[in-house]
């Protein structure tokens, strides 16, 4: 028989405020970013770039909505979900012992990524905008590491943090 997980919520501390108060600011920067450019945007934009930065595709100026999108939808479900800990999947047995700990991770696991993913999404607007515009890339070799470690680390950090306090 499958215990039943028990079902509070932890208090939300003021890191978690902080990362979601970045997270929905640059996801509203990221909109703005778009509305403020598409005017002077040409009717052809990057699309997709290398490893080092350099735009390899392109498409319609249109294509430029797929970014805010992407983090207008992600970003608040991701921060909804910070309400309901219980329905994650953890590899930790969350009990009435241990559950504000693992619950507490959660929220802030979910907080770092949705600022993450927003942070992310909207360089990757502002940089599609700055080449459509004629202008440099901010990208280099350093932003996939950067990108990946930004995703990673905040999911190695949860686990470190999960099976220590066990």
């Amino acid at each position: 028989m499958k215990r039943q997980r028990p079902k509070i919520r932890p208090p939300r501390k003021f890191c978690d405020r902080v990362l979601e108060s970045i997270a929905i600011c640059s996801v509203l920067l990221g909109v703005y970013l778009v509305i403020r450019g598409w005017s002077s945007l040409p009717a052809t934009i990057p699309i997709h770039f290398d490893a080092s930065g350099t735009a390899d595709g392109f498409g319609p100026k249109g294509m430029i909505w797929l970014l805010p999108a992407i983090s207008v939808v992600m970003v608040p479900l991701m921060l909804f979900l910070r309400k309901f800990p219980w329905l994650s999947n953890t590899p930790i047995q969350i009990t009435e012992e241990n559950a504000e700990y693992q619950y507490g991770l959660i929220v802030r696991l979910l907080s770092l990524l949705a600022c993450a993913v927003a942070l992310l999404f909207t360089v990757l607007v502002y940089d599609t905008i700055a080449i459509a515009g004629g202008g440099s890339s901010l990208l280099g070799w350093w932003f996939l590491p950067i990108f990946i470690g930004g995703v990673i680390a905040p999911i190695l950090w949860y686990f470190f943090k999960a099976f220590k306090g066990r």
